[in-house]
């Protein structure tokens, strides 16, 4: 058998196609890095207008200055300043400079107390608001049946809603309750507080919940409902939420918007 026989080469075409992959790959990676530092810097110049107490209709350092500032390249403090202004948080003045137009919103919230997104946002002088998603009546998953006590072929209602504080993205909550509480099916609700809903509509009081936090990415969903890049992180507060008979009657999965909200625990020995 000779040389020639033995090593066979790789058609052009498909030398092709491996190096346009390739090539694709390559700048999918390097986008993604480059949208990971500007949100970076984003949250450092969020820091810095926080902790230097800069108000509405102050001038913000120059973009050079803040290369120095952050350590960044002139290119991802331009992106981070684009988000921003993007957000309406800043505006430009040409041959003037940057201006904040309002200070970023943060909410500090304890996980003691059981409140509402509502009460939380209200607490803080807030507007909270509400972008219905969706109400789906769905068959329950593995996990729903067994955090809720689901009945073999018991079916749920699911409740998605965007919640904001004035007019910011706050949260992306699903809400999931056994479907047999429904005598009819709300296309929406008019209640900003679910909790409030519930107990108005339905004579369910929600007494406590069963916590747990977990770092996490958007879903599909998400990226598909709200716009969000598929590397934005978000905080999962995953709950069952009890009545005061101690029946599980929500299961909730909340992904909140970490530049807004951040969770206190106050622990003791």
């Amino acid at each position: 058998m000779s040389d020639e026989s033995k090593t066979k080469k790789p058609k052009s075409s498909n030398l092709s196609n491996m190096s346009n992959n390739l090539n694709k790959t390559i700048r999918k990676l390097t986008g993604s890095k480059n949208q990971t530092l500007s949100r970076s810097a984003r949250k450092r110049i969020i820091e810095y207008i926080r902790s230097n107490e800069i108000q509405p209709g102050d001038a913000l350092p120059t973009e050079a200055a803040f290369v120095e500032l952050l350590q960044a390249s002139r290119h991802t403090v331009r992106e981070a300043l684009m988000l921003m202004e993007q957000e309406n948080l800043i505006y430009k003045i040409q041959g003037k400079g940057t201006f904040l137009k309002k200070r970023p919103i943060h909410i500090e919230s304890g996980l003691e107390k059981l409140e509402s997104i509502t009460e939380v946002v209200e607490g803080y002088h807030l507007t909270p608001g509400t972008q219905w998603i969706g109400i789906e009546i769905k068959n329950p998953t593995d996990q729903m049946i067994e955090e809720l006590k689901l009945q073999p072929g018991e079916k749920v209602i699911t409740f998605k809603r965007v919640r904001t504080a004035n007019t910011n993205l706050a949260s992306y909550c699903v809400d999931t309750m056994p479907l047999r509480y429904f005598e009819t099916i709300p296309r929406e609700i008019d209640e900003e507080s679910l909790f409030s809903y519930l107990e108005k509509t339905l004579g369910i009081y929600i007494e406590s919940a069963v916590s747990y936090i977990v770092p996490t990415l958007p879903t599909g969903e998400m990226t598909h409902e709200l716009g969000v890049p598929q590397d934005q992180l978000f905080l999962l507060l995953q709950q069952v939420h009890y009545d005061s008979n101690g029946v599980p009657m929500i299961f909730s999965n909340d992904y909140f918007q970490p530049d807004i909200f951040k969770f206190k625990v106050n622990r003791t020995r």
